[in-house]
C-alpha cells in the first residue's frame, strides 16, 4: 500500500463525481421503473443502492489483505471505472429480463419472484462498485474521513440535480448513458490523482491506470451523443396500449408520455349514460371516435378528443351525457375550476355547458404543450379561448395563492396509478385528496358553489366511494358546516362498460344547504339518464352511501367498515390505499379493482422486503458471520455497541428522509421537486456538517458525538411540531420561495445529521480498528435497506409524523450507544 494517505484534491473531485452518478442513477430508475413496472417499485431502487453499497462494505472487509498490496489510487480509479461500464451493462440486462406487472399482479409464484430477485441483483452490481469505492476512499484515507465525506455526499446531493437534467434532455435510457459518463469521468479523475502521486506510482504504471479510464469515458460520452441523435438504447414496450406504436413520446422528470391513435367505437367517456348508449346501438345518436389517447408512464390515461370549437354541435352531444357533466345541471354559466385537465376533455365540457370562465391547473407541461400546441388543431386550439386560462402549476398551490372564487371546483378521476415523478419511496400518495384540501376548496367556493368529485363505484363494497364521502363530510363539518349530510349528494352511473365491476359515483357538496328544486332538478336528470341517486339530502336509500351518510355515529361507522375509508390527511394522504395488512382476505371485495390493487400493493409490498431482506443477509450478514479472522476476534467486545451504534444510524436516517420527501411532496406540488429538494438539501448540508467534524481532536470526539445528537434530538423535537404549521401558511407562497424555504428548513437537519457518521467512523479508526471501517459501513448500509422498506409501510398505514417519531428514536438509541463509545475507551488497547 503507498503510504502517502493524503487525498489530492483529484481525489476528492472522482469521489464527488462518482458520487454524483450514483444518487442520479436511483433517481433515473425510479422513473423507468415506473415505466417498466409500476409505481410500488420506485422506493425500492433505493434499497438496491443501499444493498450495493453494504455489500461491498463486507466484501472489501473480507479482501482487505489482497488490497493491501496495490496503490489506493489505482484501485479507486479501476474500481470507478467498473461502475461506469456497469451502469450501462446493468440497465441493458435488466431490460432483458421477462419482469412485468402481468406476471406480478397473480398469485407470487417463484419464477416472477425469480424474476424480480435476478432484477434486484443486475441492477445491483453498479453500487456494488461504488460502494467498494466509496467504502475504500473512507477506508484508505481515514484521518480525512470528514473531507471524503463531504465530496461524497456534495456530489450525491448535486446528482439529484443532473439527473433532472438528463432525464429532460435524454430521457430514460440516455439519462443512464449520461450518467455513466459522469462515472467515467470520476474515474478518470482518480487517474489523475495517481499521476500526481509521483512518489507512489512509477511513470511507466501511470499509463496503465489512465489510459483505461480515458477509454471508458470516452466510449460513455459517444454513446451519449449516439443516443441523443439516434435513439440505440430503449426501454422494452411491455405496456404498450394495445400493442401500437405511439404517434409520440417525450420524457421530463415529471414522466414519460406517450400518444396513441385511439379507434375505440364509442366515445370516450368515464360515465356515459346507459340511455345515450343505446341511443349509439339503434343509431339515432352520435359518438366521438376520433381521438387520441395520452398514456402517463404507460398506465395513467387521459384523452385527447377532436373538437370543432363549436358549441352545440351534435358530435359532442355525448358530454351532456356524461355523470361527470352533472354539476352543470345546478350551476347554469359558471366560473369553473377544473383540477388537472389532462387531455382537455373536461375543458371541452366545460365549454360545451357555455361556462363564463374556466380555469384548469395542470401539474405536467408535457401534457399542456401536447394540448396547447402540438395538438392544438386537433382540438380546435380551446386552450387558446379568451374563457379559458391554463396553468402549469399545482392545483393547492395555485388555490392558496388565489383570492378567486368558483361556482364549480372539479375533478375527475384524477389517479395516481404510477409515480408521478422520481418519487423514490412514494406510495401514491396524493395531496388533492385530503382533508386540508378540501378545506381549501370550501374557501374557494362561490356561496352557492359546488365541489365536484368523480370516482369508481363498486356495488359490493363501494370503498373508494365511501372514503371520498367520509372525507367531504369531515372537510365540511370541519369548515364549520353544522349538518354536511343537507349539503351533499351522491349519484351513481352503474354501467359498468369502463372498468369491469364497477360503476362510477359523482359527489356533489354545496357550500350551502341543497334546495328542494336542486334536488328534484338532479332526481329528474338521473331518471332521464339512467343514474342512481345514491343519496339526497331528505332521501335516503338502501345502499352503503347512504347508511355511512346518515350514521348515529359517523366515526364508528367508518371504524367498523371492513376496509379503511377513514378520511385521509396530509399527514397520511394514502387516499387509494383501503386495504390495510389485515384486509389482505376479505373475499366480497375480490370483484373491486381498487381492492385488487390495493391487495396487489400490499403483497408486493411484503413480496420486495422478503426479497431484499434475503439478498441483504446472503451479500452482507452472511459473509460478516463467517469472516472470524483475528480482527474480529479482537473486535468481539465492541461489535454489540458498533451494531447498535450504526444499525440505528441506518435505520433512524431513513425514517427522517422519507417523509421529509412525502410531506414536501404536497407542499411543492410535485414528487420530483420533493425529491430532489429534500434529497439535495440533506446530503449537500449533511456533506458540510461532516466535513466540519475533520478538525475536531481525536480526544473530543465522543463529547461531540454526545453533544450532536442531543441537539439534532431537540431540532428534530421542533420540526414534529413546527414543521406543518409552516408548510401551511407559506402553501401559497411561489415556487420559488417555497424550494428556498425548504432548503433554509432542512439545512439545520442537514448539517446535524452529517456529522454523527463519520465521527463515530474517525472514532473507530481512532481506536486502532481500521479494518472494521467496511464492517461498520456494512451494518449502517444493511440497516438502512431494511429501514427503507420498513418506513414506507409504516408511513402508509401510520402516517408521516409516527415515521418521524420512530426516527428520533433511533437516533435516541444512538445516543445511548455513545455511552458505549465512552466506556470502550477507557478499555485496555490489547482488550
Amino acid at each position: 500500500m503507498e503510504h502517502d494517505n493524503t487525498p489530492r484534491l483529484w481525489t476528492y473531485l472522482g469521489v464527488a463525481l462518482v458520487s454524483m452518478a450514483a444518487l442520479a442513477n436511483e433517481v433515473i430508475l425510479t422513473r423507468i421503473f415506473s415505466v417498466t413496472l409500476w409505481y410500488h417499485f420506485a422506493f425500492s431502487v433505493i434499497s438496491l443502492a443501499l444493498l450495493g453499497s453494504g455489500a461491498a462494505g463486507v466484501w472489501l472487509h473480507l479482501a482487505g489483505h489482497r488490497l493491501e498490496r496495490l496503490p489506493a489510487r489505482q484501485v479507486l480509479a479501476w474500481l470507478s471505472a467498473g461502475f461506469a461500464v456497469a451502469l450501462l451493462a446493468a440497465f441493458k440486462l435488466y431490460t432483458l429480463i421477462p419482469l412485468s406487472m402481468s406476471d406480478l399482479r397473480g398469485t407470487l409464484s417463484l419464477q416472477p419472484l425469480g424474476n424480480l430477485a435476478l432484477a434486484y441483483l443486475v441492477l445491483t452490481v453498479p453500487y456494488l462498485l461504488v460502494g467498494a469505492t466509496l467504502a475504500f476512499a473512507i477506508q484508505q484515507y481515514q484521518a480525512h474521513a470528514g473531507r471524503i465525506y463531504f465530496a461524497d455526499l456534495t456530489g450525491a446531493g448535486l446528482g439529484c440535480l443532473v439527473s433532472v437534467a438528463a432525464l429532460n434532455r435524454f430521457g430514460g435510457a440516455g439519462a443512464v448513458l449520461a450518467v455513466a459518463l459522469v462515472a467515467a469521468l470520476g474515474s478518470a479523475a482518480f487517474a489523475l490523482a495517481t499521476w500526481q502521486h509521483e512518489r507512489a506510482v512509477s511513470l511507466q504504471a501511470r499509463p496503465a491506470t489512465l489510459v483505461p479510464s480515458l477509454l471508458v469515458a470516452l466510449a460513455m460520452g459517444g454513446g451519449t451523443i449516439a443516443q441523443a441523435r439516434t435513439p440505440w438504447l430503449d426501454l422494452p414496450d411491455r405496456n404498450a396500449y394495445l400493442g401500437r406504436e405511439p404517434v409520440y413520446e417525450a420524457w421530463n422528470a415529471f414522466s414519460r408520455i406517450t400518444v396513441y391513435e385511439d379507434t375505440q367505437v364509442l366515445p370516450f367517456s368515464w360515465g356515459l349514460s346507459p340511455v345515450f348508449i343505446d341511443r349509439i346501438d339503434q343509431g339515432d345518436a352520435v359518438g366521438d371516435p376520433n381521438r387520441y389517447l395520452v398514456l402517463i408512464d404507460e398506465k395513467a390515461g387521459t384523452p385527447i378528443i377532436q373538437y370543432r370549437g363549436v358549441t352545440g354541435e351534435p358530435w359532442f352531444e355525448y358530454l351532456r351525457w356524461d355523470l361527470t357533466a352533472l354539476p352543470y345541471y345546478v350551476r347554469e354559466k359558471p366560473s369553473v375550476f377544473i383540477i388537472g385537465p389532462g387531455g382537455g376533455r373536461d375543458v371541452v365540457t366545460a365549454y360545451e355547458f357555455d361556462a363564463r370562465q374556466i380555469t384548469g391547473v395542470e401539474l405536467n407541461p408535457l401534457i399542456v404543450d401536447l394540448v396547447q400546441n402540438r395538438f392544438a388543431d386537433y382540438i380546435g386550439h380551446i386552450y387558446q379561448s379568451p374563457k379559458v386560462v391554463i396553468v402549469v402549476d399545482d392545483a393547492r398551490t395555485f388555490l392558496a395563492r388565489s383570492h378567486d372564487q368558483y361556482d364549480i371546483i372539479q375533478a375527475s378521476l384524477i389517479d395516481t396509478l404510477a409515480a408521478s415523478s422520481a418519487g423514490a419511496f412514494a406510495l401514491s400518495e396524493n395531496g388533492i385528496y385530503t382533508r386540508e384540501a378540501f378545506l381549501t376548496y370550501y374557501d374557494h367556493l362561490t356561496p352557492e358553489g359546488v365541489v365536484n368529485f368523480s370516482r369508481w363505484y363498486f356495488p359490493a363494497g363501494p370503498a373508494e366511494t365511501l372514503r371520498l364521502v367520509a372525507l367531504g363530510l369531515d372537510a365540511w363539518q370541519r369548515a364549520g358546516v353544522d349538518d354536511p349530510t343537507q349539503h351533499i349528494i351522491v349519484v351513481a352511473n352503474l354501467n359498468m362498460r369502463m372498468v369491469p365491476n364497477e360503476g362510477l359515483a359523482g359527489m356533489l357538496l354545496k357550500k350551502t344547504p341543497f334546495t328542494p328544486e336542486e334536488i328534484a332538478a338532479v332526481h329528474g336528470l338521473a331518471e332521464e339518464m339512467g343514474f342512481v341517486v345514491l343519496y339526497a339530502p331528505g332521501h335516503p336509500a338502501p345502499n352503503p352511501v347512504s347508511d355511512l351518510i346518515t350514521a348515529h355515529d359517523y366515526w364508528q361507522a367508518i371504524r367498523d367498515y371492513p376496509l379503511d375509508i377513514s378520511p385521509p390527511t396530509d399527514n397520511r394522504p394514502f387516499y387509494f390505499n383501503v386495504v390495510r395488512f389485515t384486509d389482505l382476505n376479505e373475499p366480497q371485495y375480490r370483484g373491486s379493482v381498487l381492492y385488487n390493487f390495493g391487495v396487489q400493493a400490499a403483497g408486493l409490498l411484503i413480496a420486495t422486503f422478503v426479497v431484499i431482506a434475503l439478498l441483504t443477509i446472503a451479500m452482507i450478514v452472511i459473509p460478516v458471520a463467517v469472516a472470524r479472522g483475528s480482527a474480529m476476534r479482537r473486535a468481539r467486545r465492541h461489535a454489540l455497541i458498533y451494531v447498535l451504534y450504526f444499525g440505528a444510524l441506518g435505520v433512524a436516517f431513513m425514517l427522517v428522509e422519507i417523509p421529509m420527501v412525502q410531506r414536501l411532496t404536497i407542499y411543492l406540488g410535485s414528487p420530483t421537486y420533493s425529491l430532489v429538494v429534500v434529497l439535495f438539501s440533506l446530503l449537500v448540508f449533511s456533506g458540510l456538517g461532516s466535513f466540519a467534524t475533520q478538525h475536531i481532536p481525536a480526544e473530543r470526539i465522543v463529547h461531540s458525538l454526545r453533544l450532536s445528537l442531543i441537539v439534532l434530538l431537540a431540532a428534530m423535537a421542533i420540526y414534529v411540531a413546527g414543521l406543518p404549521l409552516l408548510l401551511r401558511a407559506t402553501q401559497g407562497w411561489s415556487l420559488e420561495a417555497r424550494i428556498g424555504l425548504a432548503v433554509m428548513v432542512l439545512a439545520p437537519a442537514g448539517l446535524l445529521m452529517g456529522r454523527p457518521f463519520p465521527l463515530a467512523m474517525r472514532y473507530v479508526g481512532s481506536q486502532g480498528q481500521q479494518e472494521l471501517l467496511p464492517w461498520v459501513w456494512a451494518i449502517n448500509s444493511a440497516l438502512s435497506v431494511l429501514g427503507s422498506v420498513s418506513t414506507v409501510i409504516l408511513a402508509i398505514h401510520f402516517g408521516f409524523t409516527t415515521v418521524f417519531v420512530a426516527g428520533m428514536v433511533g437516533y435516541a438509541v444512538a445516543l445511548i450507544a455513545v455511552g458505549g463509545f465512552g466506556q470502550l475507551q477507557r478499555q485496555p488497547q490489547a482488550a
